[in-house]
């Protein structure tokens, strides 16, 4: 509630404060214009940098393209508000194409590809002079008045900000945050990694558009260096991550204090101006490399500390719900057939065999332990089980081919996993991180039922008093439960779990033995459960599947696996070489 007090008197502010300026004089609403421009931008920035983790340092460009097209139809006579719109579909249309060549790189490699767009651009509006009137520039019809730009430009500042509290609380903005955070496990929750991609990015390149074409309307004139060079271009990113990048209010921060020195150098220096521009930004990283709002001193502030967070959900009513009964629902096992059948699947990294045409089938309601040396296929098989990794050979699930499914696909139809090394969305809370795979269920849950449900999940696993830590903060047996509990939340029939009981004491292992018979007897998941532990598996398996150089080198009984001379040899050999040794 106070979070929500907090954002409401910042909002009440901006309008007041926004509508107030009117009554200024020209400068004061013309500094006003620039800055919610400049909020506009760096905000959709954020949208793409902040909530996503894509460097986008080429978000300018859609907004010269955007100044470039209301200006051209403008010219053509038609109306400021069709001109607007068509300007905002064109630069969307961009978008999306770039989009598929965009979001094939990630990381250092992205952000180089998308820097190039800006002097692309700029050559493209030099030598198009029919188009955009090249060195010379374009000319628009102006305004009528500087009141009517700035309201334009206030609304669309305001209405970014709108936008970002919205997706910081919606299925939308998990989405983007658990993108951030791992993009593989997104995919493995069943979140639509590529089409929330190319949606945030076309929605940036929309409102930067929208900008570039209301600061043409106001100053009348454009040319390629005012809108795509990169001594402009790189402005609002700057202001983005002075504020605090992912962070509601952190891109407004940024641009007032940015904004603010600006104009203050403009009065007061000279020369030197963008030298110690720079030296102010380069204090800045190095000191307050989160931003301004996470700073220590900000957290320290009861009234600021709000903006600091990451996590908008209110957990207090959530914690220590104590679930009546688990979580997992009741599932319909068939025996007609296997529920998981491999048919020679081989995975090769080069020339590096990992496995060798494994085949077998699992039945329903099975708990089936894998084993095997360290580098023998076991995590690899998981792997092309989830599609993680594309694989030769078939898999069938319930009876359907299921070789070219996405990961999220795969998600969908049953399968859930966990991880050998845990892969929480290391910025959300425990609560966030088990509801994201609630939220992209096939069933579609509402938000509240989804974290509810995440609160009986943590529960199932122990974690209910931890509901509100940040999964970074977890001890790495908490991650583990963490990855258990998200995996659950997906509602499988089938779950892979990946050397969970690790670390665990003699005692800690017979309670979560019982864990995974209850998941199995009482609801019919059926699990394959890779574990160095035998003594887990032996208190929990129907049967073992042993892995030696990526093949299959005995399936059966516990009784029959433990006496089979080839696993003896390879597996349990070694270790009692070293006991008797």
């Amino acid at each position: 509630m106070r979070s929500k007090r907090a954002y409401f008197w910042v909002t009440l502010a901006f309008v007041v404060g926004s509508v107030a300026i009117l009554k200024s004089s020209a400068y004061v609403v013309t500094f006003a214009f620039v800055l919610m421009i400049s909020l506009a931008l760096a905000q959709s920035w954020d949208w793409v940098g902040g909530l996503a983790g894509y460097i986008n340092l080429g978000h300018f460009a859609f907004y010269g393209i955007g100044a470039y097209a209301f200006g051209i139809f403008a010219k053509w006579g038609i109306p400021v508000p069709i001109s607007l719109t068509l300007a905002a579909g064109t630069c969307a249309v961009i978008a999306i194409a770039l989009s598929f060549p965009l979001f094939r790189m990630r990381g250092d490699y992205f952000a180089f590809a998308t820097l190039a767009l800006l002097p692309f651009a700029e050559l493209l509006g030099f030598n198009l002079t029919n188009v955009t009137g090249g060195a010379d520039g374009l000319s628009i019809p102006p305004a009528t008045s500087l009141s009517t730009t700035y309201i334009c430009a206030a609304v669309l500042a305001l209405s970014t900000i709108v936008c970002t509290l919205a997706m910081l609380k919606n299925r939308f903005g998990y989405a983007l945050r658990s993108i951030k955070e791992d993009e593989q496990a997104a995919e493995v929750v069943g979140v639509p990694v590529w089409s929330t991609k190319v949606a945030i990015l076309t929605m940036s390149a929309v409102v930067a558009a929208l900008a570039g074409g209301v600061q043409a309307w106001q100053f009348s004139y454009i040319d390629p260096p005012t809108v795509f060079g990169l001594q402009v271009g790189l402005v609002p990113i700057a202001m983005a991550l002075l504020g605090g990048s992912g962070l509601l209010l952190g891109p407004l921060v940024g641009v007032v204090l940015l904004s603010c020195l600006q104009q203050w150098l403009l009065v007061n220096v000279t020369m030197l101006q963008a030298t110690i521009y720079g030296v102010v930004m380069l204090l800045v990283g190095r000191f307050l490399p989160g931003g301004l709002l996470r700073a220590k001193f900000i957290r320290l502030i009861p009234f600021l500390q709000h903006f600091s967070r990451t996590s908008h959900v209110a957990i207090h009513d959530r914690e220590g719900r104590k679930l009546a009964g688990n979580p997992v629902q009741s599932k319909v096992v068939s025996s007609s057939g296997a529920l998981l059948e491999l048919r020679d699947v081989r995975m090769a990294f080069g020339g590096n065999i990992a496995l060798r045409a494994v085949s077998t089938s699992i039945w329903p309601g099975e708990i089936v332990g894998l084993i095997g040396t360290n580098g023998s296929g076991k995590t690899t098989l998981f792997n092309c089980i989830s599609r993680v990794y594309r694989s030769e050979g078939t898999v069938l699930f319930e009876d359907s081919d299921v070789s070219g499914f996405s990961r999220a696909k795969i998600c969908h139809a049953g399968i859930g996993r966990t991880f050998q090394n845990p892969k929480p969305f290391s910025d959300l809370t425990t609560l966030e991180n088990i509801a994201v795979a609630a939220m992209f269920r096939p069933d579609r849950l509402s938000l509240t039922d989804c974290f509810d449900e995440a609160a009986s999940y943590a529960n199932f696993v122990g974690l209910g008093e931890r509901l509100n830590v940040r999964s970074a903060d977890l001890g790495l047996q908490e991650r583990k439960s963490l990855e258990l509990a998200r995996a659950l939340a997906l509602k499988p029939k089938l779950l892979l779990v990946d050397e969970i009981a690790s670390g665990l004491t003699p005692v800690e292992i017979r309670q979560f033995v019982d864990k995974m018979k209850l998941i199995r007897d009482l609801y019919g998941v059926t699990i394959i459960w890779v574990e160095h532990i035998f003594s887990a598996l032996a208190q929990a398996a129907d049967r073992l599947i042993v892995m030696e150089q990526g093949a299959i080198i005995a399936d059966g009984s516990i009784e029959e696996t433990i006496n089979n001379q080839r696993v003896i040899e390879s597996y349990l050999g070694s270790e009692a070489d070293r006991v008797t040794g």
